[in-house]
């Protein structure tokens, strides 16, 4: 008799596939608060499983793509097009106030946002916080100068068409609007300068 064997192993897979969504895509399914800080820079599943949506904890290849036409509301509340960016580079970082690893990065993103003294743009998108939220992070944490853009994607309009999935997450775009590199987790300063000189000639 096989059918007794059959029906555990179908609830064995439900339990695990269930797992795997509530552990991948727990920011996105925990009613996205800012109350807990995650230290968590990437999240990896199982190479065995093939899983398209791009909320659960895994990315998207996303060099090679043109990167969205996409108008978004910085912290003031005013439109941002991506589009009118396009003639020059443009580094985007996606971060929320209570990652850990968006907190640490955040000097090496400023001084190479610096650096290239206004031959790059720098855009770091926030999905999940308030204007407010955002705000406090970017007084406590980064910078509002002119180097650095800040835009809110409350409805994950863009994280959805890039399918990002993990945080910290960094895109380079090239002054085409084609992603020519993106870098998951944690960047360093060494790995901005390297990335920047490779596609871009500026470090």
């Amino acid at each position: 008799m096989t059918f007794p064997r059959q029906r555990t192993m179908r609830l064995l897979l439900t339990i695990l596939a269930v797992a795997v969504v509530s552990v991948g895509g727990g920011w996105l399914l925990s009613d996205r608060g800012n109350d807990a800080p995650s230290d968590v820079g990437t999240v990896t599943l199982s190479p065995s499983l093939t899983i398209a949506d791009p909320t659960i904890g895994t990315n998207v290849p996303a060099a090679g793509k043109l990167f969205p036409s996409i108008s978004l509301k910085n912290l003031s509340g005013e439109d941002v097009d991506f589009s009118a960016l396009r003639g020059k580079p443009m580094v985007v970082n996606f971060w929320f106030s209570t990652c850990e690893p968006c907190k640490r990065e955040f000097p090496a993103l400023l001084a190479a946002a610096a650096s290239t003294k206004g031959n790059v743009s720098f855009v770091g998108v926030n999905p999940q916080d308030t204007a407010v939220a955002a705000q406090d992070f970017v007084k406590e944490y980064a910078s509002e100068s002119n180097d650095f853009i800040y835009v809110r994607d409350p409805n994950g309009e863009l994280l959805t068409q890039l399918g990002v999935g993990t945080f910290p997450m960094t895109l380079f775009v090239d002054a085409g609007g084609v992603i020519v590199s993106q870098h998951a987790g944690e960047i360093t300063s060494a790995e901005l300068a390297t990335t920047m000189q490779k596609y871009f000639g500026v470090s």
